[in-house]
């Protein structure tokens, strides 16, 4: 299961993963618990970024409570049936050679169907920002980013080393203990595999500029230019970039193949009973 960072990693079994942390739920051990205050979460990161008027809060909580009503009667019960199939395949033995190009495919289809709602709800709201929001947000963004990459200049060993246990913890959330074999795969892709935050860093600073200046400017169509931005930000990549990120996105299936193909029969056991307790999560929430 490797690390999800990066926009080329998004690739086999640990997209299952990837789903969780796309609906906030991935470092919680209660998904019922974490799927009941995401609304909260997101309003309260949010606030790190730019200040809302009364009003603006009160849209945007209108416009999440919609989504989450959408997302729990249409999405969650397909998820539900979703992870059920993939524990189906897991206790059929097909992680001895898994086929992971339509768990990829079919989990693109739920994030875009996700993302898709939340840009109708939440783009108007994003409209009604004031010049000096629009700074805030700019000034915020450029704030956190340097920061990241400052801690990273200096101790780049110390983030190699957290994504590794990044890695194996998630790892061990849908596999239990993992083998000795297991560990050093991991530790060997973080370290052959390039991470280049400088490079990851100007990417995000084009996209960003680029939000800002539709959100600042309000040309003819700006709302569909937004969304075409933050649904396809490849858009943007350099050449460099977009041949770095499919070279980890092909790494990190070759780690997830190794891993899932090296699994114990324990493991294989544990990796079914998780993917049915979180289906059984999702259908209880469906109800509710």
């Amino acid at each position: 299961m490797a690390q999800f960072r990066g926009n080329g990693t998004r690739l086999k079994w640990h997209f299952v993963f990837l789903f969780l942390v796309a609906t906030f739920i991935g470092s919680c051990s209660s998904i019922q618990f974490a799927y009941n205050n995401v609304d909260y979460l997101i309003r309260w990161k949010l606030h790190d970024y730019v200040n809302l008027t009364q009003r603006q809060k009160q849209e945007l909580q209108a416009a999440l409570s919609s989504f989450f009503h959408w997302h729990r009667q249409t999405q969650l019960p397909r998820y539900a049936d979703f992870l059920s199939q993939l524990a189906n395949e897991v206790e059929q033995g097909q992680l001895e050679t898994p086929q992971l190009a339509p768990v990829e495919k079919q989990l693109r289809q739920f994030i875009h169907a996700a993302s898709s709602n939340a840009y109708d709800l939440l783009l108007p709201i994003a409209a009604q920002l004031t010049p000096h929001q629009i700074d805030q947000l700019q000034q915020n963004l450029r704030k956190k980013q340097r920061k990241m990459l400052e801690k990273w200049q200096r101790s780049p060993w110390k983030i190699q080393r957290r994504r590794d246990r990044q890695i194996r913890r998630e790892s061990r959330r849908w596999l239990g203990t993992l083998t000795e074999s297991q560990k050093q795969l991991i530790a060997a892709w973080v370290a052959q595999v390039e991470y280049n935050p400088l490079l990851r860093s100007e990417q995000q600073h084009l996209w960003q500029d680029a939000v800002i200046d539709l959100l600042r400017q309000k040309p003819p169509g700006y709302l569909d230019k937004l969304r075409d931005l933050l649904e396809n930000p490849e858009q943007l990549w350099s050449d460099q970039y977009r041949k770095t990120q499919e070279e980890r996105h092909q790494q990190a299936r070759e780690l997830g193949k190794q891993i899932l193909s090296s699994t114990s029969p324990a493991q294989r056991h544990h990796l079914s009973k998780t993917l049915r307790d979180y289906a059984q999560d999702f259908r209880t929430l469906s109800s509710q």
